[in-house]
Formats: C-alpha cells, sequence, structure tokens
C-alpha cells in the first residue's frame, strides 16, 4: 500500500483519482472502479505498489512494438486490476480480479475490505529490484502491460523514475485512457506507447469495455502530439468490428495524425466472456491490410499469425524490405542500417538504437 500522487482532495474526505480519465470521485472507504485505488480517511492508496502479478523477459515485438529497438528483450511487468470491463480480454483473470472484488464487496457491503482482499495477490517486487533485474538480465527497457498501466501508475512512476537513470527505457502497453495529469507525470520517462484502439464505435466501447471511444482518440492524439513513440493495435472480433467501413474509419484516423503510425491488425481468439466467438479469418485481416493502405498508413503489420509478408517493414519510397519478422524472430536485412533505407536513404520513423 503506497499513497497515490494521482488525485485531489475533495468536500467530507472524498477524494477525485486522476490517473485515468474516468476520475472516479472515491468516498471514504470506498476504491476507485480499478479496484486498486482506496480512499482511506481521505487519502487515495495503491493497493498494488510493489505486488507484481505477472513478469516476464518477452521480445518487444510481443507488445507490440515494431519500430522501437527491433530485436531487443523487454521486461514486462503487471499487476492485478483494469480500469476497462473488456468482455474479450485475454488477460482476465488478473485485469478482471480487482474489478471483480471490488464488485462482489458493494454488494456485501464491505467495501472497505478491499486492501485486505487485493493485498493476497501478487508478489513482491520493489522498484529497486525491478530495476537490478533489468540490469543483471542486460535488458534495455521496461514494459508495464498485462493491464492497464495508468492504474497502478505510482509503482510504475518509481520504478521508471530509478530505471531513467541507468539508461532504461520505458514502454505502456496501454487502452489510452491515461488523464493528461498522469501523461504530464511520465514525460520524464515514458518512450513508447502501444495503445489499442479497439472499435471506432462508441457503442462497442459501451457495450464491451465499459468505457469511451472518444477519451481513446484524445490520448493518441495527445500521445503524437507529445512526440512519445506510438503505434496502435486494433484485435479484430468477428461480428464487432470488423466491417469494413469500421476498418477504414480507424486507419482514416490514424492516417490523419501520421501516415507513420504503425497499425497492429491482430487476429481474435476466444476468450474470457466471448469464447462463442469464432477466430479472425485470414480473409479479414488482409482485407484489413489493404484498407490500411489504401488509407496512406505507411507500415501496417499482421498479428496473431504467421504472416512473413505483412509482418515485413518495408521502405515506404522504394519498397525494399527492410525488417523481416517471423513470429518473434526479427532479422534487419542489410538494406536497413541506423534507421535509414541504404537503397534509397529513405528515413523510416521510429526508435532504433
Amino acid at each position: 500500500m503506497h499513497e497515490a500522487i494521482l488525485y485531489e482532495p475533495m468536500e467530507k474526505k472524498a477524494v477525485r483519482c486522476t490517473a485515468c480519465k474516468i476520475r472516479c470521485v472515491v468516498k471514504p472507504g470506498g476504491a476507485g472502479v480499478c479496484g486498486v485505488r482506496q480512499n482511506m480517511d481521505g487519502k487515495l492508496y495503491l493497493l498494488v505498489y510493489g505486488k507484481a502479478s505477472a513478469v516476464n523477459i518477452d521480445p518487444i515485438e510481443k507488445k507490440p512494438l515494431y519500430h522501437f529497438l527491433p530485436g531487443s528483450q523487454i521486461f514486462s511487468i503487471g499487476t492485478i486490476g483494469c480500469n476497462f470491463a473488456c468482455s474479450f480480454c485475454q488477460n482476465w483473470d488478473i485485469s478482471q480480479l480487482a474489478r471483480t472484488l471490488r464488485e462482489q464487496l458493494m454488494k456485501e457491503k464491505h467495501i472497505q475490505d478491499i486492501e485486505m482482499e487485493v493485498g493476497q495477490y501478487g508478489y513482491e517486487l520493489s522498484p529497486e529490484r525491478a530495476v537490478g533485474l533489468c540490469l543483471e538480465k542486460k535488458v534495455p527497457s521496461i514494459a508495464y502491460t498485462y493491464n492497464e498501466p495508468v492504474i497502478f501508475f505510482e509503482y510504475l512512476h518509481d520504478i521508471s523514475t530509478l530505471a531513467r537513470q541507468h539508461g532504461i527505457r520505458t514502454v505502456f502497453v496501454s487502452n489510452g485512457y491515461e488523464s493528461e495529469e498522469a501523461l504530464e507525470q511520465a514525460g520524464g520517462y515514458l518512450d513508447a506507447m502501444n495503445i489499442d484502439l479497439k472499435s471506432f464505435r462508441d457503442e462497442f466501447y459501451k457495450k464491451l469495455c465499459k468505457a469511451r471511444l472518444q477519451p481513446v482518440l484524445d490520448t493518441i492524439r495527445e500521445v503524437h502530439k507529445k512526440g512519445i513513440w506510438l503505434e496502435v493495435t486494433t484485435l479484430v472480433i468477428p461480428g464487432q468490428n470488423d466491417s469494413k467501413g469500421e476498418l477504414r474509419e480507424i486507419a482514416g484516423f490514424l492516417a490523419s495524425i501520421s501516415p507513420d503510425i504503425p497499425w497492429h491488425i491482430s487476429a481474435f481468439h476466444p476468450a474470457y466472456q466471448m469464447k462463442d466467438v469464432p477466430y479472425t479469418s485470414r480473409t479479414t485481416l488482409e482485407k484489413a491490410y489493404d484498407i490500411g493502405l489504401a488509407a496512406g498508413l505507411r507500415y501496417i503489420y499482421l498479428g496473431n499469425i504467421q504472416d512473413e509478408e505483412r509482418s515485413t517493414t518495408y521502405c515506404p519510397n522504394c519498397g525494399a524490405a527492410l525488417i523481416r519478422r517471423t513470429g518473434y524472430r526479427t532479422t534487419l536485412e542489410h538494406s536497413f542500417s541506423n534507421g535509414r533505407c541504404l537503397r534509397c536513404r529513405t528515413k523510416i520513423s521510429g526508435i532504433w538504437q
């Protein structure tokens, strides 16, 4: 348990959490919708500080980030809890746990016990130990992933502030609900983000995620404006967000911000509360890929399927293959060096060193 830095005091010892765009007003004893930020006597506390529920060393391509230190490893950390309630979540066993506990305790009128309940999950991993492991393993960056990073902001803030002192970079894998305050606080160390743009329909967000579309669009714009390296992922779900019209809107929106934003188009597989929905077909993914190209996006990638052709980075000027990927195996071609196509000298957007 650790006092939060992203909150505002209100009357009668209530507080407003300012970590994400939901901006929960939390009464004494209560918790925000994420289930991991509790008001104790007029102060907001993070209940999962130093409590990692998932830790792995992954290939950077798994985040997915294709234009950020390709071929490198990344130290991945997540806790329990999330501010979204996606019915198709692939990490639902940790992301939805604290939210479910909160709802159960509210029904039982024992919400004040959430600290004790949430505190049972995860194992101790201090910021110092997390950074120490990166140094021991020679891992150049840290990703906050598996659940929404901003809900455990104070934990990641302390890790990343220390990591920065050792030259270790920071990545958020996010649903795009960061508050302006969170992005401002993270500005000194946040190097890259992959943001899920799950749909271009507000109804989809309300029904399937218990969230809204516009805040995500606002975050994508703001992140790009701030100069944080940005890649965007859309999980294509049959019958939900796979129409040509919607895919065109997503591609058009990204291209209107910058045609250099990489767009990852990922195949859905049945999970959590959507186990009766079929896998995404290759035909649908290829259709989305072509739609991205037609919209003017320069870097489009298919994910969760094997497709070397559509996982390769090509020079947008001369078409040379620069970075090939087979699964998580990455090969930098001789035609690519220091962020440039050596055939035509075109600069390729990304962070390469």
